[in-house]
Parts: structure tokens; sequence; C-alpha cells
């Protein structure tokens, strides 16, 4: 188009000839093209404005995944400027010919008067006025509209379709940088049909990519799923250890972005992988968190006919576990939520939390929380005042084989309130009769039992119990009541399942104490996703070396019985009888007598008022020195160091009087509150007694101080020997024993001397035989103050060590009970399991869901793989000797 302006009047006449020849000649005022310059230039911008913000969009994913390459941001294509002339001069006639002269191919949206010239400083970066969250949320919406695709793509690629790989002749054409585990290729051609998605592209070429809308870089499929299997494996191997895996095998510098690229590839991962497994697990209704509670464990729960009535029906394990904690305010720019049906959802926790706070503020006992206190001193260093995290922990429900059942999220409270609503998800879902371990299992029953769940907990028959570890932290009388080892029904038992759980789930935690919420509980599902799975794998195994176990103590243990009652003629009554006489014993003595207690506290009073007797009568009593200086006289006075003996002395004869009388009127208030008409004398029957049994108070107060430090050293002699303590952890509590053996030996030091006193006499300590001391009921011994107790059959060390393996004998029987009938639910899952899978496959085939029925195809052959190698192991505990429950079908 050529453009030809003459005059420089007011009025200019301009003709236009258009590309295809035709000219149209106007004429106006130089004001009128003014006016019209200005509209063109407005309509210009409002359309570059509209194809910037096309290509912000385009581009922002490749910025966020860290792809800062020179295509990704430069936008110099899309800069326009008008021609400095036309921004500043006044624009006349012939002057600004030669300007124009030479343009083509000009834009349609300008005035037919002008044409503007294109002159623009151009800008390597662009500045994105977007928050970091508004960019992530952009990206997470632009893959979430073509997961479904993606999905489809997968189960075409994964499973060789034809139809997958068929490409059209008139494909568009991309490159890519392709990363695998062992090649690398620079630029990578794939096709890309009409109205294809570019991942979908990709996805049929093996590979993913790390930008939803233009990808410039893909990782392969069997990476990511290399990478997954890993993770699943070993959680504590994060995406940059195996970025940097990648960048020493293909000698690339490692760099922040290629971290942020894979990781972005492998959340689509993810979530490709587990879209597909949820559908399955739906149509299998494997899924929520009902099912976990009432159906993920098949000896727990695949009930048969004419099976043994079991009591408790089922046994769980609770514990909170603090290692699993999580920043307030990391990853706060990710606005993702990662469903699970481990979690339960966060707002029914904090809604139940916050009545249950209220419930275990009231719920205390003296016993319970003696108990508590004992678990709490085991740690080394007390927990931080300051709430600087978000997600305190985790708390876990499992059963007795090791399967997770739910896990609520601990924020900024405690294992006793979160405990509550756990158990609260029992009695919703799940039927009587049931049984849970805890280590503060006593405080946990009594905050049931006054919480608004105490009536349906009695009526469905829970029981919360002490698991067998922490029996160390409890008294001897919680031990009784609450150890598994004297419960009817427990077996063998030790409910120390979630100690298990987190042994291996601490592993997480140096990846997940600065992840996103997001991101926090994608690691913790991944591992315990896996954990449940290797739990199934070992299921045969657990039954197989339980009833070994058991059948071994059995065995061991009653010969030394028989043996035992042969020389003492004593019989399993007696043992019984011990147990019940122990436990109504320690249940007097917990509690002190209201008159005793009035007692002590008034011979104390007296003996604070015989102190302070003897002190005034002290200083009343003291001789007046007489000092007459040779040049005293009348007139002189007192020199200045008499004047201050004299001085001093009287305020010591003040302090002693007001000291007495004010201890007098505590004494005489204290016998009109009781009523006491005559006062005791120290030679009184009843001041004697009440200052003896004073003395062994503080006896019994000194050895449980002893007590105390030596549960500490005991719980952390244990941490010391877990794999995966740390250095400077190891020398805390090497730091820590160090201090404890020093206040072991000065308490010991005071029970040495008041055990001698005792009526009869304790007998002597030495520091290697305390140490030694293996759990607290030796202690308990220590603290008994009637020399008849002392002599009964359940005191002696000898009978209480067989009284020990009366209880296991018991126990294991019970366990053999258990164990027949979780092994008859285990061979019958096996083969309904598979059926069930079978039919999955079929619905899918019929609906025509190709790629999901032959995906179940694959679930099925892992199931079955692993469910005959229970059948195997089942075939070996039927070919046991003394195995004693029902043998199969087909079998004799």
């Amino acid at each position: 188009m050529v453009k030809k302006m003459r005059s420089s009047s007011g009025r200019v006449k301009m003709t236009v000839m258009s590309a295809s020849g035709v000219t149209q000649t106007s004429i106006a005022t130089l004001t009128r093209i003014h006016k019209d310059r200005i509209e063109a230039e407005q309509r210009f911008l409002e359309e570059a404005a509209k194809a910037r913000c096309l290509q912000e969009r385009l581009t922002e994913a490749r910025l966020e995944v860290g792809d800062h390459s020179e295509d990704a941001v430069d936008d110099t294509a899309w800069n326009y400027e008008v021609d400095e002339q036309l921004s500043g001069e006044q624009w006349t006639g012939d002057d600004c010919m030669d300007d124009y002269e030479n343009m083509e191919d000009l834009p349609n949206c300008f005035s037919k008067y002008f044409t503007p010239g294109v002159h623009v400083n151009a800008a390597r970066r662009r500045y994105d006025k977007h928050t970091r969250l508004q960019r992530n949320e952009h990206v997470q919406k632009a893959w979430e509209d073509q997961l479904p695709a993606l999905v489809d793509q997968y189960l075409l690629w994964r499973h060789g379709t034809d139809v997958a790989m068929q490409v059209d002749d008139g494909a568009h054409t991309f490159h890519v940088k392709s990363v695998g585990v062992f090649d690398f290729t620079e630029r990578l051609p794939v096709s890309q049909r009409e109205n294809e998605l570019p991942n979908a592209a990709l996805i049929q070429a093996g590979l993913l990519g790390c930008s939803p809308i233009q990808p410039v870089a893909a990782i392969k499929l069997e990476c990511l799923e290399f990478y997954h299997q890993l993770r699943r494996r070993q959680s504590s191997f994060s995406v940059q250890a195996m970025v940097k895996v990648l960048c020493a095998l293909h000698n690339t510098s490692y760099t922040r972005h290629l971290r942020n690229q894979f990781a972005a590839a492998f959340d689509v991962y993810l979530a490709i992988k587990h879209h597909i497994q949820t559908t399955l697990r739906q149509a299998l209704n494997h899924h929520g968190l009902a099912w976990r509670l009432t159906h993920a464990c098949p000896p727990c729960t695949f009930k048969v006919s004419a099976e043994s009535t079991l009591s408790p029906a089922r046994l769980h394990a609770m514990d909170g576990n603090f290692s699993a904690k999580r920043l307030d305010g990391s990853g706060s720019a990710d606005p993702r939520i990662f469903e699970s049906d481990y979690f339960i959802p966060t707002a029914e926790v904090e809604r139940f939390r916050n009545n249950a706070r209220k419930e275990c503020e009231k719920a205390t006992n003296d016993r319970a929380v003696t108990c508590s206190n004992n678990w709490s001193a085991a740690k080394s260093v007390e927990e931080e005042k300051i709430h600087v995290f978000e997600q305190t922990g985790i708390f876990v429900l499992a059963c007795r084989h090791g399967f997770v059942e739910c896990i609520a999220e601990m924020k900024c409270s405690g294992e006793l309130q979160v405990s509550v609503f756990s158990i609260s998800q029992i009695l919703d879902f799940c039927d009587d009769d049931h049984a849970i371990g805890h280590d503060i299992g006593c405080a946990s029953r009594i905050t049931v039992a006054k919480s608004a769940l105490g009536g349906r907990a009695k009526e469905a028959g829970l029981r919360v119990v002490v698991n067998a570890f922490h029996r160390f932290a409890h008294n001897r009388l919680c031990q009784l009541e609450n150890h598994p080892l004297y419960l009817p029904g427990f077996g063998n038992e030790d409910l120390e399942t979630c100690e298990r759980i987190f042994s291996s789930s601490n592993s997480t935690a140096p990846l997940i104490r600065h992840a996103s919420l997001f991101h926090w509980r994608q690691f913790l599902h991944l591992h315990f996703d896996q954990w449940d799975s290797d739990k199934y794998l070992e299921l045969s195994r657990f039954l197989y070396n339980n009833y070994k176990q058991a059948l071994n103590i059995v065995n061991k243990y009653t010969v030394q019985l028989v043996e035992f009652k042969a020389l003492t003629n004593f019989d399993n009554k007696d043992f019984e009888t011990w147990h019940q006489e122990e436990l109504m014993y320690l249940k007097d003595c917990e509690s002190e007598p209201a008159t005793t207690s009035i007692s002590i506290a008034y011979v104390a009073e007296l003996e604070k008022l015989q102190f302070a007797e003897k002190s005034y009568a002290s200083v009343t009593q003291s001789p007046y020195l007489t000092y007459t200086p040779t040049n005293f006289t009348t007139e002189s006075g007192l020199n200045y160091i008499t004047r201050q003996c004299s001085n001093a002395m009287s305020a010591e004869y003040s302090s002693a009087r007001r000291k007495y009388e004010l201890q007098l009127n505590v004494v005489e208030h204290f016998e009109r509150q009781h009523g006491i008409e005559t006062r005791w004398s120290p030679d009184n029957p009843e001041y004697v007694g009440a200052a003896e049994y004073a003395k062994h108070r503080n006896f019994i107060r000194v050895v449980e101080e002893l007590e105390g430090l030596v549960v500490q050293r005991l719980f952390e002699l244990s941490k010391a020997n877990l794999a995966g303590t740390g250095y400077k952890m190891r020398r805390h509590i090497s730091k820590a024993l160090t201090r404890w053996s020093v206040a072991i030996c000065t308490a010991l030091d005071r029970y040495n001397k008041l055990a001698p006193r005792q009526k009869p006499p304790r007998p002597k300590l030495e520091y290697s035989e305390v140490i030694g001391y293996s759990a607290l009921g030796e202690f308990s011994l220590l603290k008994i103050s009637r020399s008849d107790v002392l002599s009964k059959p359940w005191a002696q060390p000898a009978n209480r060590e067989m009284l020990i393996k009366y209880f296991k004998v018991l126990r294991s029987k019970e366990e053999i009970i258990r164990l027949n009938v979780e092994i008859r639910r285990l061979a019958a899952w096996v083969d309904q399991d598979e059926k069930d899978i079978a039919a999955a496959e079929e619905i899918f085939r019929e609906t025509g869901s190709d790629g999901l029925a032959t995906e179940t195809r694959l679930f099925y052959a892992e199931r079955h793989r692993v469910n005959n190698i229970h059948r195997q192991i089942l075939c070996k505990i039927y070919q046991m000797d003394g195995y004693s429950g029902q043998m199969p079908e087909g079998r004799t």
C-alpha cells in the first residue's frame, strides 16, 4: 500500500491505494487526522495487549517450572511502540513522507489517513504482576483440565495399543529435550495431531512434559516410574537426589530449575497413577476411610462361617508421632490439596478436638497422671512452647497385623485429645468388643470414660490398655490393671505396632519438614501405601511366626511350671490368687486415709513449733555481758561497737519471738479446725505413730525419685541404640545419661541413709544393682512397709518369676486360638480376592474401558503372585507339629 500526502495547509488531500490496486482519495483537516491517529493508536494498543495476554498464558507455566531459555522469556515479538516522532514532535505533511514510503503490509487496525511505525526498545524479561500463588493456580488449573486425557493416553501407551502409535501425515512436529535414566536427547521431534494436547502427544512417545501448555523439556515415563518405585521403598530419597543422579549420568551440572522441572512432571505422573488406582479401587469397593477401618486387614475383618468367637474381637494400636512435623507457612504458594483416604478430614478433627480439650482437662486421676508424667519425663528435653509448626505430627490407628487404618493430623495438640477422636472412628464404623493399645492407655481410658463417648464406649465393650514396651513408664498397679499380659483374650500381642510403623515412616521427616501441605500428605500417603502393600505380603509369615512362638512358649514354660508346682505344692489357682492379692493390696495402699494425712500434717506443724520454741529459748537464756570501758562517763554513753552488739541481740530476740508466736498461732488454728482438744506431746502414741509414718513417706519419695531417674535412663538407652539417631542426638543423649548417672548416685545415697531406719529395714542398694532394674514393679516392693506383706508368696522373687511365666502360657494358648481363626480368614480371602479382581476386569471390558481392564489384569497378576506365597506358607502351618486349627477342604 502506497500513501501520498500533499499540501502543508490546514486541509490535506490523501490518496490511499489498497493491495488490490484500488485507490481512495479523501480530504480532511489536520485536526481530524490527529484525532484518527489517536484512535488508531488506542485500537493498536488494545490488540497488542490481547496478544501479550495470550503469550503470557502460554509462557507462564514454562517459567514456573524453571525454563528460563530465551525462547521462553523473549517477548520482543510482542513489544510495539509508536515511532518516536509520533510521541513527541508534531507530525506534518512532507516532512514525514520519507518515514513511511517504504512501509508495506500494515495492520488493518490503523486509520486510512496514516500508519505508525514500529520502533521498540525490547525488554529481555517481562514484568509479571501475578503473585506466585496465582501463577501456581493457573498452572494447576491447566494440568487439571487435561488430566483425563493424559490418563487415557497413559493407559494406551502403557498397554501397547496400536491406536496410540498411529500418526497422521499432516501432524505438527515440535521438539523437546528428552531425559531418561541412561539417555538424553537435546532435540527430540514429537508429532502432534490437530486439536491434540502437547502432553498427550508426548505420552504417546513415552514422555511427560514439565509444563502443561508449551513443554520444552520432558521426562521419560520409565524414568518417572523408576523414581516412583524408589521413593516408595526408600522414603528419604528426594527429588533433588534423583535429579543429581541424572545429572551425573548425563554429564550435566545440577541447577535448581532442573529439580523444579522433574518435580512438576513427577507430581503429574503421580496424579495419573493415583487417578487409575482410585478408579480400580472404586470398582473393587476398596476405597474410603470406612473401608480401611472395616476391611483393610483380611485376618481381622474377613469373617467366615462357623468360626470361634474372639474376645476382644479385634486388637488395635494407636500412637502419635511427633517426627512428622511441618513448619507453619511452608509451601504457602501451593494451593493444591492431596486427597488421601488415609487421612481423616482436618475439619472433623479440629471440631472434635475443641470439644475434647475440656474433657481431657476434667478427666484427671492421680495414678494416671503419675504414669503420664513418667512417660513424659523419659524425654530428653521438653517440647518447645513456641508454636512454629502447623502440623506437630500425626496420630495413627493400626491393626495388630500392621495395616494403617486411619491417620489424623496433630495441629498444635497432644496425643490425648486426638486419641479420643480416633476412638470415635472405631465406634462409628466397627463392631463391638474392640481393644486398643496406647502408651498412655490408663489416661486415655479415663478420658474416654468421662467424655461424650463414655456411654457408647462402655456399651460397645471398648477397652483401652497399655502396650507392652511402655509398661516401663507405668507403676505396678497400672500394669496389673492395664498390661496385656494380665488381661484375658489378648494373646501374645504387644500392641506396639505403631512403634514399628514410626520407625519406618521417620525416614520421611527430612523431606516433609519444610514441604507444602500438598507434598506433606503426598509423601506420607506414598510411604503408607507401600507399607500396607508390604504388610499384605508378610501376612502369612506373621501368622506362621506367631504360631511358632506361641507353641514354643507353651512347650517350654509348661514344663517349668509343672516342676515348680511339684516342688512347692502350688497350683494354677494359687497363681491367680497371687495376682489378685497384689492388686488388692496396691489398691489399698494407693490412697491414704484422711485421718492419717491429718495426723502427719499435725505432727509436722508441732515439729515446727518445737523448733521455733527452742530457737526462742536459746535467745532468751543467753547471758548478758557486762562491759564498762575505762573512759566511760555518764555523759559519754556506750561506744559504737557495744551499741551494734546490743542492737543485733535485740533484733535476734525479736525475730525468734515473732516466729514462735506465728507458729503457735498456726498450731492453735489447726487444732481448732480439726477438733484437737489436747495438744500431742512427743511421747504421745499418736504422735510417735504419725512421726514414724512420715519418715516412711519420705523414704517413699526418695524411692520414687530414684525410680524416675532409672526410667529416664532406660528410655534414653533404648533411644541411643535406635537406627537413624543422628550424631548430635547421640551426643545429647550421652550427656543426659552422664547427668542422670550423677543424679542416680545422689538419690541412691539418700536412699541408703533412710533404708536402715525403716521397719522392717530395707536392704541397701548398689549402683550396678539399681541400673539393672528393668521394670517399675521392682521399685514397688521397696515401698512396702508391712513385714507380713514381704512374707507373702507373691512378694518372693522366685514366685513372681513363675507367676509371669504362668500368664505367658495362658496368653500363648489364647494366641493359638486367635491364630486358628485368622488363618482360616486369610485362606478364604486369597480365593475371594482373586475372584473380585477378575470380576472387576470383566466389568471394565464390558463397558469398553480396555485400558482399565488391562490395568486390572496386571493388578490381578501381582495379587495372584502374593496370594500364592500365602498359600505356600499356610500349607507349612497346616503341617506344623501342634497345629490345632481347622484343616481346609481336601486336607487331612
